[in-house]
């Protein structure tokens, strides 16, 4: 250990403070320079045309005429084409209806997709405006106006909750349990252990942020590795099962005559494979890694 005589000239926290800072200024250089950009104003507006159009629709589909004309056409349909034809046109009905009267429930949960992916970026640049001197309330404001998606519309919210005399820790638990994010939940009670018992923030919001990274990491090596499965069986049911029930059915018809009906074989490869094919669809997107 250095002398106190020796170091009297010399102010090693002045040195070391603006090598910190310089660092600091150099780092959000880079991250703001591959900050990802997005057109959030235009789709909004398309998020704000489609809602439109939803609702206009709604009350037409919903209205007892449109589906009393609706069952008599299936009547119809089922009666002159066949049952087949008539189970398409169901299907395909309910599946509108399904879709129209649930989206804003899709909406709604699809809505914090981003915010898992922005985190680590988000408390970085948190850690950045904490070492520089800013207190919580002005790092929470910049998040607030960067271009962060659902993680800004968040902290707005949070800083509004404050504004209008909402405890700040109150309003951060709020926040945790609105959004099912570990990550962010993990982020809130680091934030507010350290508003009752003090500590470096920074350094805590930086060692989050690598561990949510290393997370996601992991993570999408194994959904890689689930999804390889998932690739043979797709390919097998989307591709090599129509063909080769299609060729099973032409030699057989060949020896025995029609083995099925034609509109069978139509409800089957219009219907049947595209259903499969979507609910493994919707299958995968379900098994993505969410940190």
């Amino acid at each position: 250990m250095f002398s106190a005589n020796l170091l009297k000239n010399i102010s090693l926290k002045s040195i070391f403070t603006k090598k910190e800072n310089k660092k600091n200024e150099v780092d959000f250089k880079i991250f703001t320079r591959f900050m990802p950009e997005d057109n959030k104003k235009t789709k909004k507006q398309n998020d704000e045309k489609f809602d439109e159009i939803r609702d206009m629709l709604i009350e037409y589909l919903l209205d007892k005429k449109i589906i009393l004309a609706l069952i008599v056409s299936l009547i119809l349909i089922t009666h002159f084409a066949g049952f087949e034809i008539g189970g398409i046109y169901l299907t395909v009905l309910s599946m509108i209806y399904i879709f129209f009267i649930y989206y804003p429930q899709i909406k709604q949960t699809n809505s914090y997709n981003d915010l898992n992916q922005d985190l680590p970026y988000a408390l970085r640049h948190m850690g950045i405006e904490l070492k520089s001197g800013k207190g919580l309330h002005d790092t929470l404001l910049t998040i607030k106006n960067s271009n962060y998606g659902s993680l800004s519309r968040e902290f707005t919210r949070v800083l509004e909750e404050v504004k209008y005399g909402k405890p700040t820790e109150e309003s951060l638990l709020d926040m945790s349990h609105r959004v099912n994010s570990e990550g962010l939940n993990r982020t809130v009670h680091q934030i507010i252990g350290t508003l009752r018992v003090g500590g470096n923030l920074a350094d805590s919001l930086d060692v989050i942020a690598k561990d949510i990274s290393f997370e996601t990491q992991i993570k999408l090596k194994e959904y890689s590795q689930k999804l390889n499965s998932f690739i043979l069986i797709y390919t097998f049911i989307a591709i090599l099962a129509p063909v080769i029930i299609l060729i099973m059915l032409m030699a057989g018809s060949t020896v025995m005559g029609d083995v099925i009906s034609g509109n069978l074989l139509l409800l089957i490869y219009s219907l049947f494979f595209p259903l499969v094919v979507l609910l493994m669809g919707i299958l995968i997107k379900k098994l993505e890694p969410k940190i």
